[in-house]
């Protein structure tokens, strides 16, 4: 399992984030917040988070490195 912590502060991060997550359709992923876990390869998903806070992104099956790297822009640190 795979899981790091992002932030996507506002709808054009958004847009950037889930242009990379189309990249890779076949790679099962999930944001959670709360309660709530979305589908990060959908725009409409990710804008119905609160962009406000950090998100959990998961995964079970094997992340690609080059996916990792792509990801680095969004990733934080956890506190």
């Amino acid at each position: 399992m795979y899981f790091t912590t992002i932030y996507i502060p506002d709808i054009a991060t958004a847009r950037r984030f889930v242009d990379v997550m189309e990249r890779y359709p076949d790679i099962h992923m999930s944001i959670k917040s709360d309660n709530l876990e979305i589908d990060p390869h959908s725009i409409m998903g990710v804008l119905s988070l609160d962009l406000n806070r950090k998100l959990t992104l998961q995964t079970t099956d094997n992340m690609p490195s080059q996916l990792k790297k792509e990801l680095l822009p969004f990733t934080v640190d956890s506190e």
